[in-house]
């Protein structure tokens, strides 16, 4: 069987970069740093995305005021977007685990990923500047189907990560493995499940339905929710790119069937052998 028949992620030259590196020079290689990297993926991790999505819903909960102009707190709230986008960007980046098995073991690298992100998106519901009254307030009832749809949107994200099987949003599955074990994590098979029938990227979907059902419609938020979508889109290609690289030909056959964030049918699709994607009967 060629490399490019197979199922499972060619990722996997992570892991053979770790085999190579051992434990020489890891700086978390110890249950004491484990633990530490574990708590702080909950702590940050966890709490920054509870604090961005009621950012979303209600806007800067502790508004913390700082004397600029109004062009100087755009200029802060787009820098604050900037960072995440970068830091986040970066950390999923193949090139990047590959260096970073150097000093980190691959099973710590999701933990890892989560503790940053989280510390970012943290800093930026604490430092994001308000910029004047909404632009536009909807009414009551309107107000409230919106926030219905972020909910739902919300229960499409829960529905979409539990559709990957044994997907950890805050990367700590791997790290209490990998406890008293240096073995590290196995590669993903490809499969497509849940609503991955009908886009390739339904994280992503909703997550931009939660952006703009916010209802919060000033400046400022308007500036939060552009940058959030344009990055979206770069980063779902970004992503392509990755899954192409990582699962060869049976993502690209997916990617022939299936649209990657605006659904074109309501009927989803199944997968035949091998995990390609083909069209319901």
């Amino acid at each position: 069987m060629s490399q490019d028949d197979k199922t499972a992620c060619k990722l996997s030259a992570v892991d053979t970069a770790q085999a190579i590196h051992g434990s020489r020079g890891q700086l978390i290689s110890q249950k004491p740093g484990a633990i530490l990297l574990v708590m702080a993926a909950y702590v940050l991790g966890g709490g920054g995305m509870l604090a961005w999505l009621a950012f979303l819903l209600v806007g800067p909960l502790v508004p913390l005021g700082i004397e600029l102009s109004i062009a100087g707190r755009l200029l802060l709230d787009t820098l604050l977007c900037l960072l995440f986008f970068i830091q986040h960007s970066i950390m999923v980046r193949r090139g990047f685990r590959l260096w970073l098995t150097r000093s980190v073991r691959v099973d710590f690298h999701g933990a890892l990923y989560a503790a940053a992100s989280g510390a970012i998106l943290l800093l930026l519901t604490a430092l994001w500047q308000p910029v004047g009254l909404a632009r536009w307030t909807p009414p009551g009832p309107l107000r409230w189907t919106m926030i219905v749809v972020f909910l739902a949107a919300g229960a499409g994200a829960w529905w979409g990560s539990k559709s990957l099987g044994d997907f950890d949003a805050l990367g700590v599955k791997p790290a209490l493995r990998a406890f008293g074990s240096q073995t590290a994590i196995t590669a993903t098979p490809f499969t497509v499940r849940g609503p991955y029938r009908w886009v390739r990227h339904p994280l992503y979907l909703f997550s931009l339905i939660m952006i703009w059902s916010g209802p919060v419609f000033s400046l400022d938020r308007l500036l939060h929710n552009g940058l959030w979508t344009i990055w979206i889109i770069i980063g779902a290609n970004l992503e392509e790119r990755d899954l192409v690289a990582c699962f060869g030909r049976d993502y690209r056959s997916y990617q022939k069937t299936v649209p990657m964030l605006l659904p074109t049918s309501l009927r989803p699709l199944t997968t035949g052998s091998g995990g390609r994607a083909k069209k319901h009967p």
